[in-house]
């Protein structure tokens, strides 16, 4: 990349983020009182985000989208995780899903990226079920019969299913295969043999909408294969889910952003015993720890970020940026909630939506044990190959004669 076109990249992004930051200064409550009482996204906040041009940020330009690289998109995403958790949603799946596409075909890419961008369409991905993990041990299976897969099993917690126009399904193809036995399928909207059922309303981030998937002999042609059968897991984990999962932390920086700024206010404001809280000591020494917190949160998912766009596997960055920030996000927003008193804890205060949205990130992408469990698998396999690096160099060593000083004559 040119020094011209970086500079033109970041010139944009900052527009991107002035254009979010005026959204939650000026339209963000309105939209979020609007959620609250419905239930639901409006479909003139869907089309907003549209003519805000938020949902189209990270789609390769070629597409029509920005081609914002992670660096630069998540100032932005920073914005925008400060408003009501579904506004969120809509711009985290707009600006990440698309990346399951990046394995697919060429003619996969043509037909789906540009109406992506053009905001003509939407993806949701299916992995999770309700009965098993997120790994090899899916029961969701596609057996090829007769140049065809048949589709059986269910999903659930499958965010925006029921106004997806194709979900991203990720399916067992081979029992015996391991990771090599998962496959991807590009699975449309009113496909026979696939029901979506609504489930409940979810604690926070109210108005996304998430139901359960059920195939019953749902039949696939070969061309609704994503990169190829048996690459599933480079489709979910590699294509989507590590980046996701960085920007799953960012959101919890800028959600715990928005919490210590209404923190900030409050206790200006509030005046106990003829002074404000803020003069108080012990409330000044929460106010630095948090906002300590969500700095090295920041600064956890920038490397991750810059990484990310260098071309490098961040399977360990992003796993160490979400269980840190998750953990962080309910430390900043506890302690919100904390120097509210009791007035924060009423329904409407400034901080009760935040605290019940920061739990729902908890759990997207996995929870704070599986990125643990992803961080010392990473760690326990680094000593391992330094171990054996050790053995072979002191192999190699004592294969060459050993004794340097009998060979040199010293």
């Amino acid at each position: 990349m040119t020094d011209s076109v970086a500079t033109d990249l970041a010139a944009r992004a900052e527009a991107f983020r002035a254009r979010a930051e005026q959204f939650r200064r000026e339209e963000a409550d309105e939209w979020a009182r609007v959620i609250e009482r419905s239930g639901e996204i409006p479909a003139a906040l869907w089309q907003r985000i549209r003519e805000l041009g938020l949902h189209r940020l990270t789609l390769p330009a070629w597409s029509g989208g920005e081609g914002l690289p992670l660096a630069l998109y998540f100032p932005v995403l920073e914005e925008v995780a400060r408003c009501h958790g579904a506004i969120r949603m809509v711009v985290h799946v707009s600006n990440s899903l698309w990346r399951t596409l990046s394995h697919a075909r060429p003619d996969q890419q043509q037909e789906w990226l540009p109406r992506l961008a053009r905001g003509e369409a939407l993806l949701a991905f299916a992995l999770t079920e309700p009965d098993n993990g997120t790994g090899v041990d899916l029961q969701t299976k596609a057996e090829y019969r007769g140049g065809r897969f048949l589709l059986q099993g269910r999903k659930h917690l499958i965010t925006f299913a029921d106004c997806a126009d194709a979900i991203v399904v990720i399916a067992k193809t081979d029992a015996a295969a391991g990771r090599q036995g998962l496959t991807a399928f590009l699975v449309p909207r009113g496909q026979p043999g696939m029901e979506i059922t609504p489930m409940p309303e979810m604690m926070g981030d109210r108005g996304c909408s998430h139901a359960v998937l059920t195939f019953r002999d749902c039949e696939l042609a070969e061309d609704h294969v994503i990169g190829g059968v048996g690459q599933g897991f480079d489709v979910a984990v590699r294509g989507f889910l590590d980046q996701s999962r960085a920007c799953i932390a960012q959101s919890g920086v800028g959600l715990a952003q928005a919490a210590l700024d209404a923190a900030i206010a409050h206790v200006r404001k509030r005046v106990t015993f003829g002074k404000p809280l803020a003069s108080r000591q012990a409330v000044q020494m929460k106010l630095a720890e948090m906002a300590v917190a969500i700095q090295a949160g920041r600064l956890l998912c920038l490397d991750a970020a810059r990484k990310f766009d260098a071309g490098q596997s961040i399977a360990v960055e992003a796993a160490m940026a979400k269980a840190y920030a998750i953990r962080m996000v309910g430390q900043v927003t506890d302690a919100a909630l904390s120097l509210h008193g009791g007035i924060g804890y009423m329904e409407g205060s400034p901080v009760e939506r935040l605290y019940r949205d920061a739990r729902s990130l908890w759990f997207e992408e996995g929870t704070l044990e599986m990125q643990q469990m992803t961080i010392a698998e990473a760690l326990l396999a680094q000593a391992r190959q330094a171990e054996r690096q050790g053995r072979a160099a002191r192999t190699e060593s004592a294969g060459s004669g050993g004794d340097v000083g009998a060979g040199s004559g010293l």
